[in-house]
């Protein structure tokens, strides 16, 4: 069984990529994957943008 898979971005564009019929290559590429794509904006994905953020602490192995 197929599990879904959620995708975020904050690129507009790619919530119509499975729609649109002229993206052949593409959607044969991603039709083997249960995927939704959602939109998420910049300011609301904290987790992205604190993993961006330099460390104050070095991380030791």
């Amino acid at each position: 069984m197929v599990e879904k898979c959620q995708i975020f971005t904050d690129h507009k564009s790619l919530k119509y990529l499975m729609p649109q019929k002229e993206l052949n290559l593409w959607l044969e590429l991603l039709k083997d994957y249960n995927l939704i794509i959602k939109y998420h904006p910049k300011k609301a994905n904290v987790v992205a943008n604190a993993l961006s953020r330099k460390s104050l602490f070095a991380l030791k192995a």
